[in-house]
């Protein structure tokens, strides 16, 4: 395989072409000095091809500022300053000179193992971290060979630091900028020297991030900023029901509209093509409304949240349609063995979990800006899939995928819903209407809404067998619910259940004596697709709510059996441990009414309760307790601790304030979040109807990392699934109810 890194690669090429492609456009990236991320004009892309390259991901110019590409989507999670703080450690950059840029659909960008060009699963730190230490590593050898030989000293005597080459034996000193030219026709090193770890100045301490100003004033180009000369703007008018479509429209009425140049089909509605958003947002509201324009809404019909419930129920109990689930870790699911145990067991028991639609909400919504002659198709896009966006814009405009690019913006928010391509097609579909004329396609709220890529509702239903101790001989669990695998068109596995919904059924982390899960899926024409950490979103609370079951039937304490369960795994017990300890949960006090014991009362009136949980996933771990304080069925959040260990921490800030917000991400859905249906439609067309959590709702939230050398796993999804089962446990402790279906508004709970 070539080095991505050598000067004469095809990776390099391969970046100045796509440059070369993005000449009549934009370059987004932060200018030196600036501090925040800005519109390059399309003079300074001159100077971006001329300027000494190492690699796809490094440029070094010659006033010493050290360009970074980092290749993945920074949709708020950090990456965009984590992956170049790895580079720039092992380069002895410093940190002030150092300019981020965002990523084009390069395929010099494709990771080396997966091939796959995506922000997705929290594996950018894991899939490019070595990619990025290295390329700064080779850097800073090449610099270092550089300067020697024009010292004419052997390299040996020679060290990096603070962006310099230093002579050690004489103190000389030249700059990055001044040996970039040199350093660049170097000979890319094969295995280049790492830095020892305890020498890091960069990785492993909290910086502030290079895109934080130009976010708080307002300067950070997200896609909906995109501003191209001669753009005009579009919004869809669409049917309101999750799968229907445009029949017939008066185009002449949608021109007798203020503001409105053109309208004309595409496949997912009527394009109208305005001077303004706000022009355009009008006319294809009152289109929508307008007598001669006719929608068929077959697809939708029975798509009603009650009969989907009940569909969902009745799934369970059909064992004729049960496909097993992949099992997780290396383990075997044999369901003889299980049905062995069941069979031995004195005591079984039964109970079903619930979660509902979920909305992905992003704050920025759906857009694209897209420009296509026969010459070429340019995009700009606030995507989490590159790769796949590249291949959705040549099939879209039906051009070779070689004279399509798209540049990355910054994302408002992902969620995995910008990880589809619908709205990126739509922009091209829109475009190809009016050929050279860029063109900005917005969704509305409304639309985001309506047609977002539901998490989908599942039912759970566990059945335990325990001996006459109260020790677990088996567990069986199966799901039910729409199959993302499926919707996402991916060929089915043969024997196996949608593994994008069965990962996490049965926690893998737990020594659980023959396990057995299933999945049996339900046809609904409800789209679906990822949102913030996937089958964990669900499963985990499936999985963790079983395990306190299991504690209450068996007289047992949730922490002493999860330690108990968890045993042949370090890294849980560690988090476990510390999460009970900063929670000030006690193994020798009964948390549970039930058990015998009276919960503790509050001061300020009601009883205390506490519940924990374990989420393991993403190359993380991650454990949390809630503490909270009920009055019959008014509850108040008093604090809630995660304890995360994800290996070696890259920036303990940024690490805290993905913690924090992942939980408050998993804590609105668990409390309000979802979305019903009602004649083949979302009801919820805004947040008034389906409210997101305030600040003045936001609980204490405590995040303690535990210090690791291990691989650095990913933080974005991993607090997200565990906030729901550790809640409902907390108030199952504190009142002797255990809420099964979420979100917990449903049963009559109300917080302050």
């Amino acid at each position: 395989m070539t080095s991505p890194l050598t000067a004469e690669s095809p990776a390099r090429r391969r970046f100045l072409q796509a440059a070369a492609l993005t000449s009549g456009g934009l370059w987004l990236g932060v200018r030196a000095g600036s501090g925040h991320a800005e519109v390059l004009a399309p003079g300074d892309l001159a100077e971006v091809a001329r300027r000494a390259r190492f690699s796809v991901f490094l440029a070094i110019t010659a006033d010493g500022v050290v360009h970074i590409t980092g290749p993945q989507s920074e949709m708020g999670q950090g990456t965009h300053d984590g992956l170049a703080k790895i580079l720039a450690e092992e380069l002895e950059a410093d940190w002030a000179q150092v300019v981020i840029h965002l990523p084009s659909a390069d395929d010099a960008f494709r990771h080396p193992s997966t091939g796959r060009h995506r922000t997705a699963g929290s594996d950018s730190i894991s899939s490019y971290g070595d990619v990025m230490r290295r390329a700064g590593a080779s850097a800073r050898e090449m610099l270092i060979a550089a300067a020697a030989t024009r010292w004419e000293v052997p390299a040996g005597e020679c060290v990096a630091a603070a962006s310099s080459v230093i002579h050690t034996p004489t103190a000389r000193r030249l700059g990055f900028g001044v040996l970039a030219d040199a350093a660049a026709l170097q000979t890319v090193p094969t295995e280049p020297r790492f830095k020892d770890p305890a020498t890091y100045r960069l990785v492993g301490h909290t910086t502030p991030r290079k895109d934080a100003i130009g976010k708080v004033t307002g300067t950070a180009v997200f896609g909906i900023d995109v501003q191209l000369p001669g753009m005009l703007y579009a919004v869809l008018c669409r049917s309101p029901s999750v799968a229907g479509r445009v029949i017939s429209f008066s185009r002449d009425a949608a021109l007798a509209m203020p503001g409105v140049l053109d309208a004309y089909p595409i496949s997912d509605g009527i394009a109208v093509v305005a001077r303004t958003t706000w022009h355009a947002m009008q006319a294809a509201r009152a289109l929508e409304g307008h007598p001669q324009t006719l929608f068929d809404d077959r697809d939708s019909l029975g798509v009603e949240s009650d009969g989907m419930r009940t569909r969902l129920r009745e799934a369970l109990a059909q064992d004729d349609r049960a496909q097993v689930a992949r099992a997780a870790a290396g383990r075997t699911h044999d369901r003889s063995a299980h049905d062995a145990a069941l069979r031995a067991a004195t005591r079984r028991f039964e109970w079903t979990y619930e979660v509902p639609f979920l909305a992905h909400a992003t704050m920025e919504p759906l857009n694209a800006t897209a420009r296509v002659t026969a010459e070429g198709a340019q995009v700009w896009a606030p995507t989490q899939h590159p790769d796949g966006t590249r291949d959705v814009i040549a099939q879209a405009s039906g051009l070779p995928r070689d004279r399509c690019s798209l540049q990355v913006t910054f994302l408002g928010g992902g969620f995995g819903r910008k990880w589809e391509t619908d709205f990126v097609r739509q922009a091209v579909e829109v475009a190809r209407g009016r050929p050279g004329t860029p063109i900005k396609l917005t969704w509305t709220r409304e639309q985001d809404f309506r047609h977002d890529r539901f998490r989908p509702a599942h039912m759970a239903r566990s059945r335990v067998g325990l001996d006459a101790q109260g020790r677990i001989l088996g567990l069986h669990t199966r799901i039910s619910g729409i199959s993302m695998w499926r919707y996402q068109r991916r060929a089915p596995v043969p024997g196996l259940g949608d593994p994008f919904m069965t990962s996490g059924l049965i926690g893998d982390r737990y020594a659980i004596p023959a396990p057995f899960a299933d999945f049996v899926e339900t046809m609904e024409p409800v789209p679906v697709g990822t949102w913030r950490s996937v089958a964990q979103s669900m499963n985990g609370f499936f999985s963790e709510s079983t395990l306190d079951d299991i504690a209450a039937v068996s007289g047992r304490d949730p922490l002493a059996l999860r330690l108990e369960l968890a045993a042949g795994d370090p890294r849980a017990v560690a988090v476990l441990t510390e999460a009970a300890h900063r929670i000030g949960w006690k193994l020798d006090v009964p948390p549970h009414a039930t058990r015998g014991g009276r919960p503790p009362s509050h001061p300020s009136g009601g009883t205390v309760g506490r519940g924990i949980a374990l989420t393991v996933g993403f190359g993380s771990w991650c454990a949390q307790a809630v503490e909270l304080r009920a009055v019959g069925r008014a509850l108040h959040i008093e604090r809630i601790v995660a304890v995360v260990d994800c290996g070696r921490v890259i920036d303990p800030g940024s690490v805290e304030a993905q913690v924090s917000g992942g939980i408050l991400f998993g804590l609105s859905a668990a409390i309000d979040g979802g979305i019903d249906f009602a004649d083949g439609k979302a009801k919820a067309s805004n947040f008034d109807g389906a409210p997101l959590l305030r600040f003045s709702g936001a609980p204490p939230i405590e995040v303690h990392l535990i210090d690791s050398t291990a691989a650095s796993g990913g933080v974005g999804e991993i607090s997200t699934p565990g906030i729901a089962p550790a809640l409902t446990a907390a108030i199952f402790a504190a009142s002797g109810e255990r809420p099964r279906r979420l979100p917990l508004v449903t049963g009559g709970y109300s917080f302050a």
